[in-house]
């Protein structure tokens, strides 16, 4: 790989052989800016993350209008939005073999499509009570569209800027990747908050829930017109010029011992702790203030997008400080500062937010907003630590010529299923614990997280190879 200065300002990324340059340029004649080739691939990837995250902030609102009224519809509906994450490993595979054999940039496309149509379906299900069990259905049947496509689409916006980015500072281009995930969520939180302060609590429960997942159209409309002006990834370019790629990746990715045991690397020490921690970074701490807590909506919306606003940029930086340090040291290190944290935080959490054990929605002053703030960005921190340097660390395990499949196949089976199912594995504890002990509530739900954490710390310490080093033609 050659790091060349191009025209004024701009860096031209270039692979040739040794002692060549032989500059790869876009259909305009002109060589892809670092600038554009992250703003390009992470506006795609941060408004999938959009579509994708805003069912799991309105599960409330989607179990009252699209679900049955029973005690269980939430957790019901948290079912449903779940199955998004367990067809992945799927996709993951149907969009790895057409990133390997055809190229990185075409699953790009494919994906913001599928995402895109889905999400405006969701906006457009008639409720319960006027179409029955049709309602729920049609949402799983969105929500399995939507897992698709998310399967294929993060792990090739991650790939294609690595593979573009200077072998030492691949952590650090890579981060900006990995921070379209807050930033999509944060996005969820602005629409949402905007949407229900202008039209009110009960118009947006009624029909105003609609308007975030109508206005995804526009958002992939934008991300499409970006994305169409891309060239092919420089790397995967080259290899095909050498014909050197695989005809077979997904029987190659599970060929070898090796590589099977780097699956299982990356599934258990990264992208399933990593996701259970995001997802209890964001997810269980927005529903246990708005159940548990019982604080409004407007309030926790205010609080958890405030947390995120501020720990957005430490996802590029703890990326960053991996090219550095090696991406284990980092990862581990927020590894062990979620056990610390994430019992804590949920101890103090009703304590501030509630202090009087009301049985009824309240309201908190602004100190204790700020309290609660501070207490999550303790596990925003800890969460960026491991989110931020994992993407560059699951690619750099892989072969150029099966690093699409294998890298998808082990993100979407970590962060997917194993991950990606903890609100809702969470909630059935907290209803399976109810009965037994109240005063152990706030904690049952972080028995899967907390378990998930501590085989990725075993798995880092004792089996994890350090890849910060590695180069990606090998």
């Amino acid at each position: 790989m050659h790091y060349l200065p191009g025209e004024g300002d701009s860096i031209v990324l270039s692979f040739a052989p040794i002692g060549m340059y032989a500059p790869v340029t876009t259909s305009a004649g002109r060589p892809p800016s670092p600038i554009v080739i992250i703003a390009a691939a992470a506006i795609g990837t941060f408004i999938e993350w959009y579509d994708l995250l805003l069912a799991i902030i309105l599960a409330p609102v989607l179990a009252q209008n699209l679900f049955p009224e029973n005690d269980a519809r939430f957790l019901e509906t948290l079912a449903v939005v779940g199955t998004s994450y367990l067809i992945r490993p799927l996709g993951a595979l149907l969009f790895g073999r057409m990133g390997d054999r055809q190229g990185r940039r075409k699953p790009f496309l494919t994906s913001l499509l599928l995402m895109g149509g889905a999400t405006f379906c969701i906006g457009l299900i008639p409720s319960f009570e006027a179409v029955g069990w049709y309602a729920p259905f049609l949402l799983l049947v969105c929500r399995l569209l939507q897992g698709l496509a998310i399967s294929g689409e993060y792990t090739g916006a991650i790939i294609y800027v690595a593979e573009q980015a200077p072998e030492r500072r691949r952590g650090f281009f890579t981060g900006f990747i990995q921070a379209t995930v807050p930033l999509g969520l944060l996005l969820c939180l602005l629409v949402v908050y905007s949407t229900r302060r202008l039209l009110g609590n009960e118009a947006f429960d009624a029909y105003g829930w609609r308007i975030p997942f109508l206005f995804s159209a526009f958002l992939i409309a934008l991300g499409w017109f970006i994305r169409t002006r891309l060239p092919e990834s420089l790397l995967f370019a080259q290899m095909q010029e050498q014909g050197s790629s695989s005809s077979m990746p997904v029987k190659d990715s599970f060929r070898t011992r090796r590589n099977r045991m780097l699956l299982l690397i990356a599934i258990f020490g990264g992208c399933a702790a990593q996701s259970t921690l995001m997802q209890t970074t964001h997810f269980v701490t927005l529903f246990y203030l708005q159940r548990t807590v019982l604080l409004p909506v407007e309030t926790v919306l205010i609080i958890v997008g405030t947390a995120t606003i501020i720990s957005s940029p430490l996802l590029q930086f703890f990326g960053s400080v991996s090219d550095k340090l090696g991406r284990k040291p980092i990862i581990i290190s927020g590894l062990l500062l979620s056990i610390f944290f994430m019992p804590l935080v949920f101890h103090f959490m009703h304590p501030i937010g509630n202090p009087e054990g009301l049985a009824a929605v309240h309201t908190v002053s602004l100190t204790a907003m700020v309290q609660l703030t501070g207490l999550l960005l303790c596990l925003h921190v800890s969460c960026a630590m491991v989110y931020g340097p994992v993407g560059a660390f699951i690619l750099e395990l892989f072969p150029t010529q099966i690093r699409y499949t294998s890298m998808g196949f082990a993100y979407n089976v970590g962060n997917g299923v194993l991950g990606g199912l903890t609100p809702f594995i969470t909630e059935l504890f907290v209803r399976m614990i109810v009965p037994i002990s109240a005063a152990f509530v706030p904690f049952a739900g972080l028995i899967y997280p907390l378990t998930l954490i501590s085989i990725a710390i075993f798995v880092n310490a004792f089996t994890a190879p350090e890849t910060y080093r590695k180069s990606l033609t090998t």
